[in-house]
């Protein structure tokens, strides 16, 4: 049976024109099932699937078929739980929209009001992208009206009711008119969730897409049994057995990160921290650097990789068990992507190790109990790499 193509979809031509000029030509599972769906609907909308499967054009392609260009009111409001996920997703809008004369804002915090105040005044968008709060602070200071919105979007709805934004984002669901078309995308289903469905969304249509990589073959997956004081050494004989990585270390606590990153760098690698204390500027550095290949290694945690869409990762580490099934899920599908084999490594206490087995039964799939590499085999890998060196240098 032939594969569905974006133009069997029947989207707005100008849409087309720019997914055609960006070489997509067939939608991912959660875009065939949402954007028919959304384009031809006003009803609620639940969407459930992990990050990297296109979720964003899923819910921007009809969007861009249903704004007026016309008017200069905001007539959608998309939430994002960080600042880098809302930026991406006001850029994805761009992009699809560049031929529809689309405008556009974001507002997020950590910096000043007077831009964003001006943006809103002068642009006079149609789709205005933000984090919960500071969404909230321009509605209470009357800059951002929202009853003429047609359309709500909460983007990474778990993560929101994770960083505690439950009353945040209940807050711009009582704020909309109340024919406002509802969606909402999330990776996970937690208690939280299903709450605010039942609060706020009549009766909506859902789809739940099941990742593919929840065995994805091109994901090399091992743990490791280690004693929680010889966590940096584990993490630290893995990075150096793995002299091309490329990859994020995942922590669960900003302090974490801090304490992995500076072992780190003291041991030589070229490694940036990302987490929820760092100033914007701070933050767009690090990904900056991250993202152009400049550092090798980003530690971060969960919350703070929300948003960084790199599809060339070589591993992902986890630094202790996940905090739950979808988590690790949600943390090994950044690596193995488009055809690319990745490396999923976990490094777990021996209190936590039954927690592999519930993985494994989310997961349908064995995961790997293996031996972390001894110093003689790592300094024999550094031999071998030094001779490599000399020898190029040697032809050259």
């Amino acid at each position: 049976m032939s594969k569905i193509t974006f133009k069997d979809l029947k989207i707005d031509p100008n849409v087309l024109k720019v997914l055609q000029e960006m070489k997509f030509e067939t939608p991912t599972e959660i875009q065939e099932k949402a954007i028919p769906y959304l384009l031809d609907s006003n009803k609620h909308f639940i969407g459930q699937a992990q990050t990297g499967t296109g979720k964003t054009a899923a819910f921007t392609i009809p969007l861009l078929e249903k704004l007026d260009f016309e008017v200069s009111h905001v007539q959608a409001i998309v939430l994002a739980p960080t600042r880098e996920l809302a930026m991406q997703v006001e850029e994805e809008i761009k992009k699809l929209g560049k031929y529809t004369g689309v405008k556009t804002t974001c507002l997020y915090g950590g910096t000043a009001y007077e831009g964003q105040i001006t943006a809103l005044k002068t642009k006079k968008p149609q789709v205005v992208v933000g984090t919960p709060g500071r969404v909230i602070d321009l509605i209470k200071k009357k800059f951002l009206k929202l009853e003429k919105t047609n359309i709500c979007i909460l983007d990474e709805a778990d993560e929101m009711l994770n960083m505690g934004f439950a009353e945040d984002v209940q807050f711009v669901l009582d704020e909309v008119a109340k024919d406002t078309q509802l969606l909402m995308f999330s990776a996970t289903m937690p208690h939280s969730i299903k709450s605010m469905i039942q609060r706020s969304f009549d009766d909506p249509f859902m789809v739940k897409i099941e990742k593919k990589s929840l065995s994805n073959e091109d994901i090399d997956q091992k743990y490791f049994i280690v004693r929680e004081k010889h966590f940096k050494e584990a993490l630290a004989r893995l990075v150096d057995n793995a002299p091309n990585i490329y990859g994020i270390v995942f922590c669960r606590t900003k302090l974490e990160t801090k304490d992995v990153g500076d072992e780190l760098k003291g041991r030589g690698h070229l490694v940036e921290v990302l987490n929820g204390d760092m100033g914007q500027l701070e933050r767009d550095h690090s990904m900056k650097k991250f993202k152009t290949g400049k550092v090798k290694i980003l530690v971060c945690t969960d919350v703070a990789a929300r948003g960084i869409d790199v599809n060339n990762l070589t591993h992902v580490i986890n630094y202790g068990l996940p905090r739950d099934n979808e988590s690790y899920v949600h943390r090994i599908g950044r690596t193995g992507r488009a055809g690319m084999k990745g490396s999923a490594f976990t490094i777990v206490g021996s209190r936590n190790a039954n927690g592999i087995r519930s993985v494994e039964k989310h997961i349908n799939k064995k995961i790997e109990l293996a031996k972390l590499p001894t110093i003689i085999e790592l300094k024999t890998k550094l031999v071998e790499k030094e001779l490599e060196g000399a020898q190029q240098i040697y032809e050259a």
